[in-house]
């Protein structure tokens, strides 16, 4: 490839990398009860996957006075996958189990997650199929979840 094409591709790319996230965000359909609710149902009908806990911060909120709109944190994961991962790099228990936020701004459910993809490059975890895989679920579940 000649030096010119390489450097016109760096030119495009490096923008793209630079403001590449390792957030991915989905508007939801439904409500945040609702969303959380399908998320639960969701994980229910795939083997080897639980719900461990739903943080509700807005209760949280309520409990000290203050306001805050509709936000929940579901974790949920594979204790066999999890434990896999934690196995190659301990590390990877600060970011397990998976969490989803689905939260309400401006009249709209949002769901974000942390990309697998990203987050696991701050571990030892280089080539790791589980982490394709988690990958490829967590899309799957929140893409779901996310239409009525």
């Amino acid at each position: 490839m000649n030096r010119y094409i390489r450097s016109g591709l760096l030119i495009v790319l490096i923008p793209l990398v630079m403001n590449a996230s390792e957030y991915v965000v989905k508007n939801g359909a439904l409500s945040v009860d609702a969303t959380i609710a399908k998320i639960e149902k969701i994980i229910a009908s795939k083997q080897g996957l639980g719900v461990f806990t739903i943080i509700d911060h807005r209760k949280g909120a309520l409990k000290v006075d203050m306001d805050l709109a509709e936000t929940k944190v579901i974790l949920f994961g594979s204790p066999k996958m999890g434990t896999r991962l934690m196995q190659k790099d301990p590390l990877t228990a600060l970011d397990l189990p998976i969490r989803v936020l689905v939260y309400s701004q401006d009249d709209q459910t949002r769901i974000v997650y942390r990309d697998p993809g990203e987050w696991s490059r701050h571990f030892t975890l280089k080539g790791c199929k589980m982490v394709a895989k988690m990958t490829e679920a967590l899309d799957a579940i929140t893409t779901k979840a996310s239409e009525k």
